[in-house]
This record gives C-alpha cells, sequence and structure tokens, in this order.
C-alpha cells in the first residue's frame, strides 16, 4: 500500500497529475499562469449605472459585469445586457483605478457591446488582449474563464469546452428584454461561470480570447455559455466602422428538417424548412410560404438539418446587403420553384423609452420589428412597456403591452407625438386615452397627480 502512495505522489510532483486532480494530464500549471497573465491586466471590471422602465417608472440600478481591452486606444468588448441600456459607466482596470467609460454601440442579437474608456485622466499603460480563432477550437479542450462573478472582481477559473456549437432559440431574452441567438452558437464550457462573469474573456491556454462570457445558468451546475470570438470579431469591426451592426432581412423563420426530409420530398441533408413568415415581410410578399424548402440562396446550396446550422443560413442572408436582390430555389409539395425578393435592413428591435411620471406608466416607441413580435396591425401609436402600481394609470386600468393612439382628441402616430401632447395635458386634471388591446379599442382616464413636479424624459 505504501509503494502505491508513493508512486502517486511521485507523478503529482512531477507535473504529470497538475490540474484538475489529474483529469487533464498534458496541462502544466505554468501554462495556466502564462495564459492568466497575458490577459489579465486587460480584464476591466464594469459597473455600469442602468435605466429599467419595465416596472412603469425609470428606474436607475447598478449592476456588475465584466469586460476586456482589445485595443490600446481603450475599447473594451463586453455583453450588451451589462451596457447597453447604461446611463454612466464606470470601470476599474488592472491596477485598479476608476475611469468612466462611454457606450460606444451594442447588438443584443449576439448579446456583444462595445465601450471606450476615458483616458484623459490615467497615466497608467493599457494592457491589450489578444483575440484567437474559436473555430479551431477543440470539445474537451482546456479553458479559462475570467470576470467579477458575484461583484468578486478579478476572478478566474478553469474547466474545457463541452461543445462549441450549442445552440438557443431566438425565443430566449436578454435581461434588457431583447431577443438574442438568432446569428451565432455559442461555446459551452464547464469553467466556472456566473452572474457578474458576464462579457469577461473566455481563453485557450496560449492566453488568446476564444470567447466572450454571456450566459450561466441557476438550474444547473457546469453549465456557462460564452459567445465565439469569430463573431465577436466581426460584430465589434462592424460597431467602430458603422457604430451598430447592418443586417438583411427577409422575415423567415426556420426549422430543422431532422426527421422531416421525407414529409417534404427533400433528400438528406438538403434544404432549410420554413416554419413561418412575419406578416409584411419580403417573404411573404413574394409568395413564400410555410412549409416550403429553400434548397438555395442564389444558386448557393443551404441545408439545415440539424439546428445547429440555422444560424449559419441566416448569416447567410443577413451579411447581405440591405437592398439585395435573392432568388430563393424552393420545393413546394416536392416541386421544385423560385421566388425573387428583395431584402431589407434589419430595423431596431425595441423603440426608445420614455417615463411618464404625472400617469405612472412607461412607454416606448413601435419599431416594425415590435409589430412582428407583438403582432401588432402597424406601428402607429406607443407601446405601454409598464405600469406603476396604485398609480392613476394602474386604477384607471391601463396594462403593460397596450397600444395608445390618443390623447384626449389628439391622434398618436409616434413618440414624440405622445411626448408633446403628455406635456399639454398635464395641466389639466384628467386625460383620456384611447388603447388598442388585443385588437378591441377601450376607453381609459388617468388622472393628473400633482404632487410630481412633471413629465421628465430622460
Amino acid at each position: 500500500m505504501k509503494r502505491y502512495i508513493r508512486i502517486a505522489v511521485l507523478l503529482i510532483t512531477t507535473g504529470v497529475f497538475s490540474a484538475k486532480a489529474g483529469i487533464y494530464p498534458s496541462v502544466e500549471q505554468t501554462d495556466i499562469y502564462k495564459a492568466r497573465d497575458k490577459v489579465l491586466g486587460a480584464l476591466v471590471h464594469i459597473q455600469p449605472v442602468v435605466k429599467n422602465f419595465e416596472t412603469g417608472e425609470m428606474e436607475k440600478q447598478q449592476v456588475v459585469g465584466s469586460g476586456v481591452i482589445f485595443r490600446t486606444d481603450g475599447y473594451v468588448v463586453t455583453n450588451y445586457h451589462v451596457a447597453g441600456k447604461s446611463d454612466r459607466i464606470f470601470c476599474t482596470l488592472s491596477d485598479k483605478e476608476v475611469v468612466p467609460a462611454t457606450y460606444i454601440g451594442g447588438d443584443p442579437l449576439t448579446d456583444l457591446a462595445v465601450i471606450k474608456l476615458d483616458l484623459s485622466k490615467y497615466s497608467g499603460k493599457l494592457i491589450c488582449a489578444e483575440f484567437g480563432n474559436s473555430d479551431s477550437l477543440e470539445v474537451g479542450q482546456f479553458v479559462l474563464a475570467m470576470g467579477s462573478p458575484l461583484a468578486l472582481s478579478r476572478s478566474v477559473s478553469a474547466g474545457v469546452i463541452s461543445t462549441r456549437d450549442r445552440y438557443f432559440s431566438s425565443d430566449v431574452r436578454l435581461p434588457t428584454g431583447e431577443p438574442t441567438g438568432m446569428y451565432n452558437l455559442w461555446i459551452q464550457t464547464d469553467a466556472a461561470i456566473n452572474p457578474g462573469n458576464s462579457g469577461g474573456p473566455l481563453l485557450d491556454l496560449g492566453g488568446r480570447v476564444v470567447g466572450i462570457n454571456s450566459r450561466a445558468t441557476t438550474f444547473a451546475n457546469n453549465l456557462g455559455f460564452a459567445i465565439p470570438v469569430n463573431i465577436v470579431k466581426d460584430v465589434t469591426t462592424e460597431i467602430l466602422e458603422h457604430g451598430k451592426v447592418t443586417r438583411s432581412w427577409i422575415g423567415v423563420h426556420c426549422q430543422a428538417l431532422q426527421e422531416l426530409e421525407q414529409y417534404f420530398g427533400t433528400v438528406r441533408n438538403s434544404g432549410v424548412l420554413v416554419a413561418s413568415i412575419d406578416a409584411g415581410s419580403p417573404a411573404e410578399e413574394a409568395g413564400l410560404q410555410a412549409g416550403d424548402i429553400i434548397t438555395g440562396v442564389n444558386r448557393q446550396p443551404v441545408s439545415a438539418r440539424f439546428v445547429e446550422e440555422l444560424p449559419s443560413f441566416y448569416n447567410l442572408i443577413a451579411r447581405k446587403k440591405p437592398g439585395s436582390t435573392l432568388e430563393l430555389s424552393i420545393l413546394r409539395q416536392e416541386k421544385p420553384s423560385s421566388v425573387t425578393l428583395t431584402t431589407r435592413e434589419l430595423g431596431d428591435l425595441q423603440g426608445e423609452d420614455f417615463e411618464c411620471k404625472n400617469w405612472g406608466f412607461t412607454i416606448k416607441g413601435i419599431t416594425a420589428q415590435m409589430t412582428i413580435e407583438h403582432q401588432l396591425s402597424d406601428t402607429l401609436g406607443v407601446f405601454v412597456a409598464g405600469v406603476k402600481r396604485s398609480s392613476s394609470a394602474d386604477e384607471g386600468g391601463l396594462r403593460p403591452d397596450d397600444v395608445i393612439t390618443k390623447i384626449d382628441t389628439h391622434v398618436i402616430s409616434v413618440l414624440s407625438d405622445f411626448v408633446e401632447r403628455c406635456d399639454a395635458a398635464a395641466s389639466g386634471e384628467k386625460a383620456l386615452l384611447t388603447v388598442r388591446r388585443n385588437g378591441a379599442t377601450r376607453f381609459i382616464i388617468v388622472k393628473y397627480e400633482p404632487k410630481k413636479s412633471g413629465v421628465a424624459h430622460e
């Protein structure tokens, strides 16, 4: 027995079992140190003050996230759900200096954002992280996750790549409310990722960033998710060059074929199944139908037998310049055909927020994408985002998801109409709101609350 103990001690001291209790025999402790040191100086602890309008009043909350410096002039990549709706941003750098930062732009569909450090009063030296290549990752590959889990800054955890192509449906939403995940896959890792790690880097053992940590699970252990760095490169470049990410849109939602080929007359690993089509979209106008199989885009074969292949198809269209003409080869009831359509720019997912303090509710402007998401007939009016409890609006019967189309006799077409009429109506005791709810019209009286200082647009 003593002989076996001596052998085990010898193996451990020689480094054969130097990481995670022998699970990764090829990893030396020094490899972890080197990877850590290459990026730890570029890690940023982010404390943004964000606006929340969901409760019926504008609330400012300080949250905690992470980021990583990727350019010497102070640009930091993080998650959209960390900085995307920020009012102010403060960042703690590796030397523990606190500097303000400015939000540059973001992309909720991939949950990425770029902020810029204000270095006007900073005398230290910035360290930048190096981006790697997420396409070269292997399942089982050792990685490190960095960030500020539960506000514990400058933390490092270790694990492996569990899978490199995890798919989430677009029904999943960010904490900020926007849908996400339609255009990218996710890296799954068993390295500990917790709230606060969001926006921090996932590293390979060469000290290169291979992902940006984005999701933590509360229902299971050893499940964390990161955005592949090749997606990060594309999105950050678009934001820095154009201030936003521009995508083409045709309005199709697709479903993996899997075992459905025989029912739709297509061969194995060929075609993309159209599950639904947005009303008023280019696809609907061109005559595309649910149940059609798209077999080619401009004669380029396409396939999505498995859900992991759907983002690739969506991106094939999204990367076209808005206004591009596409010829879609299709199978309809096993007969080949084609449709031609013109792409449109995918607009903002959500409109600008506004707080009406005197009446106790918040609204947002209606975008074309919101009409699809909430099944609205058009973009006219304003969308009720939240109603404050026990407010005049609450007592009058106003509810979230209502669409306000009039204040008294004044038609509300866009957000600016509402702001103008709301200011004017605040001087009266009451106002009559015409509301559209589930396709029916309702009338709601709201009373002016004089204890408030007036309507604020923040």
